[in-house]
């Protein structure tokens, strides 16, 4: 071959090849991987290389993700890295999209979710790719005394400040959570209506009741509404955390106040009471006022033994008489469903078991006289 010949042979070559340059994109086909570094064919005169920290920002290893004969597509960082390979980079261009989709995420002010890299003073630095943003401790959700609790955790943010010349972006957590949880309120209240059943998180017990989370908006559910016994405390039957099925019993949309109940109606002791006044009944002392003693009554009915119906001595409180937890046999004197109301009365067969008494005492006197 001549050296015209061979000339035009190496220039045919050189236009055959693909024309590529430093920061451009281009994608290849594996044709092995040594360790961690990735080599690609690029229908070049060198084969392209991304080594292993030019590949992920994880953990993430190239076998995990790529085998040999896969397309892959990556970022030119140097025509030659010292060794006649094209130096590439996966991260460099996963960085790239990753700041083009922040961009556009701050344009549509979309959320932005980052990890916290660094604590600084007065907030703290979430990444999200190569961007850095600046987030004040007065713009997190959770108060923390410190914000070393953040580190290595992912934030959903909202950026309030743009300033890619200064490299200034300031980035706000409490901001999104305010609108998210304004979202849910307005949701809540344009499906709530009294009657309605629905599904709740028990968030904080009070004396007088607790209050339920039922989609970011909290409802009060009186102690009265919670069970058909009488109980001291939510806690002795509800806790923290539980999930509940509750009935929305009152809705106001002025005051954004919400009342709920838990205590369902085919469990309502009143339904089906069968107790008649003068029955005689069994039940236990569940709890003492100054004006008289409840005792409990199968089915979960609890009645009350007024103090002057307590004994036929004379006492100044029921404990006088009774103590909690004690078994006691009454009479019924008053049934008022309307009222919800049952009243006993263990005076009145204390009296009988005297009255009979009497008469075993005299009718044995009787048997004696006639003996003799």
């Amino acid at each position: 071959m001549s050296n015209i010949d061979s000339e035009n042979f190496a220039e045919l070559y050189e236009s055959s090849l693909k024309k590529l340059e430093e920061g451009t994109v281009v994608t290849g086909t594996i044709v092995d991987i040594v360790g961690d570094d990735i080599f690609v064919d690029l229908g070049y005169k060198a084969d392209g290389v991304v080594p292993r920290d030019e590949f992920s920002y994880g953990d993430e290893k190239p076998a995990d993700k790529y085998k040999v004969g896969d397309e892959i597509t990556a970022y030119i960082l140097r025509m030659n890295n010292g060794q006649g390979n094209i130096l590439l980079s996966t991260k460099r261009l996963e960085t790239k999209k990753l700041r083009e989709e922040f961009e556009n995420n701050v344009k549509e002010d979309k959320p932005i979710t980052a990890k916290v890299t660094d604590v600084v003073n007065g907030g703290v630095i979430a990444e999200t790719g190569s961007v850095k943003i600046f987030v004040p401790q007065t713009q997190l959700v959770k108060k923390v005394t410190d914000l070393v609790e953040y580190r290595g955790k992912c934030v959903a943010l909202k950026i309030i400040e743009y300033n890619p010349e200064k490299k200034k972006i300031v980035g706000s957590e409490r901001k999104l959570a305010n609108e998210e949880r304004k979202q849910k309120e307005e949701k809540v209240w344009a499906e709530i209506a009294e009657g309605k059943v629905i599904k709740g998180t028990v968030k904080q017990l009070a004396d007088y009741g607790a209050f339920v989370d039922i989609g970011g908006v909290d409802g009060l559910l009186h102690i009265s509404e919670i069970s058909w016994k009488q109980i001291k405390h939510p806690n002795e039957v509800l806790k923290v955390g539980q999930e509940i099925e509750v009935t929305v019993l009152k809705a106001d949309a002025e005051t954004k106040k919400i009342s709920l109940g838990y205590r369902k109606a085919e469990d309502n002791p009143w339904a089906n009471v069968k107790y008649q006044v003068g029955d005689e009944v069994t039940g236990t002392v569940v709890s003492m006022k100054p004006f008289g003693a409840f005792v409990e009554l199968d089915n979960g009915l609890e009645a009350l033994v007024h103090i002057s119906n307590i004994t036929m001595r004379r006492i100044q409180k029921p404990q006088d008489a009774l103590e909690m937890g004690q078994e006691v046999t009454a009479k019924v004197v008053e049934v008022d469903l309307d009222k919800k109301r049952i009243e006993l009365s263990i005076r009145e067969l204390e009296g009988k078991d005297v009255v009979e008494e009497v008469v075993e005492a005299a009718q044995a006197t009787t048997v004696s006289a006639d003996e003799e």
